[in-house]
């Protein structure tokens, strides 16, 4: 009797602390990868919520403008970079690491060939890698997927510098009609003096 209860008794300590392992092993992950895409707790609410991340989803910083000295207005640098690998978040992990690559594009003023970690910066997702380009309306995803993505609910932190560049070819063309009119060559001719460009492929 004696051996019996001690057996048990040194089995649930076993268990005990590989679950500890475990939940400790899970919580690492989190912040083992170079970023770590989420959705929002709204849209992590339901039980059944599962949403698949695909490969090549590209997430970028806002670009809008911000107040700067004195009062006028400067852009913001934009940045982006793209998954490298499919993910699946879940009501119970909203939050998954995954790999990335740091994305250039000229049109689009994406110029940093590295993404560096800072606090508080968060990307959000806007479009999938397609051909040499940014696919906005990622017609070829589940509309579930989409719609995150349209409504700002999936979004990505920088853990530690995203580099190993894609290089995206577009042209004006190939962007959203926005209805502002405004001739994005000028800039584009500008940083094609930059050594990212030179080396681009």
């Amino acid at each position: 009797m004696h051996n019996a209860t001690y057996g048990r008794t040194a089995l649930l300590f076993a268990l005990c602390a590989a679950l500890g392992w475990t939940d400790a092993a899970a919580q690492a992950q989190a912040v083992d990868g170079p970023t770590t895409v989420c959705i929002t707790a709204q849209a992590a609410q339901q039980p059944q919520t599962l949403v698949v991340v695909p490969s090549g989803t590209v997430f970028a910083t806002d670009d809008t403008a911000r107040p700067g000295p004195a009062g006028h207005t400067q852009q913001a640098q934009a940045q982006a970079v793209v998954t490298t690998e499919t993910i699946t978040l879940t009501h119970m992990q909203p939050c998954m690491a995954a790999d990335a690559s740091s994305v250039v594009s000229h049109t689009r003023h994406w110029l940093h060939e590295k993404v560096h970690s800072h606090s508080g910066q968060v990307l959000h997702a806007v479009g999938e890698i397609s051909g040499n380009g940014v696919d906005t309306g990622m017609e070829d995803e589940d509309t579930s997927l989409r719609d995150l993505v349209h409504s700002g609910a999936l979004s990505l932190s920088i853990n530690r510098t995203v580099q190993d560049p894609v290089f995206l070819q577009e042209s004006d063309a190939d962007l959203p009609d926005t209805g502002g009119g405004v001739d994005t060559s000028a800039s584009r001719d500008a940083a094609s003096d930059l050594p990212s460009q030179r080396h681009a492929p």
